[in-house]
């Protein structure tokens, strides 16, 4: 019951997908691996970008997101109804769920990119797209730019949402 936290969400999401999309045109169209002489990242090999990845991908891109901001978020909210102040429910939330989200994020990105190495353009461009959003979202998005908005927005995080006056921080953990 808010309107900042699913704009939040769709800023994130969107940085996640924008990096992603713009990386994969610079590796895969301009060839800016290519003096690594691996095969799977190179433009010699593709020299286009699949219609079909990006297509593919962008719902997994958002699902995941969604699913891993979801995580975090309820966390937060948790420690703010509790009556922790802002700061101290992000770092609280972010405590509490970084582990499990880093292990999914890890888990996911090992499962994409098994097929980094299929010689199918498509399949092979795929695995980049998602294995690359599931990094940047779980070590970038989610640790570093979600706290920092959530700093920004502050109480009005939750607005129009009506929370607790917030009496404990950090320290009374």
């Amino acid at each position: 019951r808010s309107i900042v936290v699913p704009l939040r969400s769709i800023i994130t999401i969107g940085l996640t997908e924008g990096f992603v999309f713009g990386l994969a045109v610079l590796i895969y169209q301009h060839g800016m691996l290519d003096w690594t002489g691996i095969r799977c990242v190179g433009s010699t090999l593709h020299g286009d970008i699949s219609w079909l990845a990006p297509v593919m991908s962008f719902s997994v891109i958002v699902g995941l997101g969604l699913d891993y901001d979801v995580f975090l978020i309820s966390r937060i909210l948790e420690y703010r109804e509790k009556g922790y102040n802002d700061e101290s429910a992000v770092l609280i939330g972010l405590y509490k769920t970084g582990g499990i989200i880093t292990a999914a994020g890890i888990i996911m990105t090992l499962a994409f990119g098994g097929l980094l190495l299929s010689h199918t353009i498509t399949l092979n461009q795929w695995a980049f797209y998602l294995s690359t959003a599931v990094l940047l979202d779980t070590f970038v998005i989610r640790t570093v730019v979600v706290p920092i908005l959530m700093g920004f927005t502050g109480k009005y995080s939750w607005w129009p949402r009506k929370l607790v006056d917030p009496t404990k921080d950090v320290s009374q953990l």
